[in-house]
């Protein structure tokens, strides 16, 4: 019988906060692979599941080791899915905090999440591809985040009385800058009365891509960190992302357990 492999991507922190539940954990660094390097990853076991976790950004806390733009100019994001590819994981549970085009969606420290169901490529937004590797070049992405896994991890969230919406676009802008006042009024009235919920993040959707093309399940729990440039007196920064991540966090290392005891 199949052991099952799932692959993770998200913060560091969440690698720190799932010491204790994972077994037999080793840590690869500056891992080469045809298309890139991979700072970092772990793999563990969590009862009958083999997990491999890589953190996003590398393994810094506060400044990324590897920004949004330089997993774009590095072909991290290549690497980091093609070894998840590699490792043979029959699932990509991503994690990402975004902000907010919906003043009705608390931030999550307030044991609030986002499971997009639709992606757009927004501003400056960059393209990835496998190319020749691909298994399927083209992919069709009428629904670019798997459905049954979108269900896997709405159930976690919920059972852990946290609030899940469910009907959301994330709008893919490239980073490493937040969006502009200007920005934000254009990506609203574009967007406004399309979509139930809309977030924006320098992330996710390159890994959403790229994981299709290889066949592999993929969704998202998002993290509402911010609300968008200009829609809120408070200005949109790093230092505010990590406050609310601080308290989030524990949810979220949660919710992974819940869904890995689902899956």
């Amino acid at each position: 019988m199949h052991r099952k492999i799932i692959g993770i991507i998200a913060g560091t922190g969440l690698v720190q906060s799932l010491d204790s539940s994972l077994k037999n954990i080793k840590k690869y660094t500056n891992t080469k692979n045809k298309y890139g390097v991979v700072l970092s990853y772990y793999i563990g076991e969590y009862k009958n599941l083999k997990i491999v976790i890589i953190p996003r950004h590398g393994d810094s806390l506060n400044q990324p080791s590897r920004s949004p733009f330089g997993l774009v100019k590095e072909q991290g994001y290549e690497a980091n899915i093609w070894q998840l590819y590699k490792e043979k994981v029959d699932y990509i549970i991503s994690f990402s905090a975004v902000g907010c085009l919906d003043k009705k969606i608390p931030l999550s420290n307030k044991k609030s999440f986002i499971v997009p169901n639709q992606y757009i490529r927004g501003l400056a937004a960059s393209a990835h591809s496998f190319r020749k590797d691909a298994i399927i070049v083209h992919s069709n992405m009428s629904s670019p985040f798997n459905e049954d896994l979108r269900k896997v991890l709405i159930k976690a969230i919920t059972s852990l009385k946290n609030k899940a919406y469910s009907n959301a676009v994330y709008i893919y802008n490239s980073g490493d800058i937040f969006e502009t006042p200007a920005e934000i009024q254009v990506l609203d009235k574009l967007t406004k009365g399309l979509f139930k919920e809309r977030v924006v993040g320098m992330t996710t959707v390159p890994e959403c891509i790229l994981s299709n093309q290889l066949n592999i399940p993929y969704a998202v729990i998002c993290s509402n960190v911010n609300y968008a440039e200009g829609l809120s007196s408070k200005k949109v920064d790093h230092k505010g992302t990590l406050e609310v991540m601080r308290v989030a966090s524990e949810e979220i290392s949660k919710i992974t357990k819940k869904i890995l005891d689902i899956i």
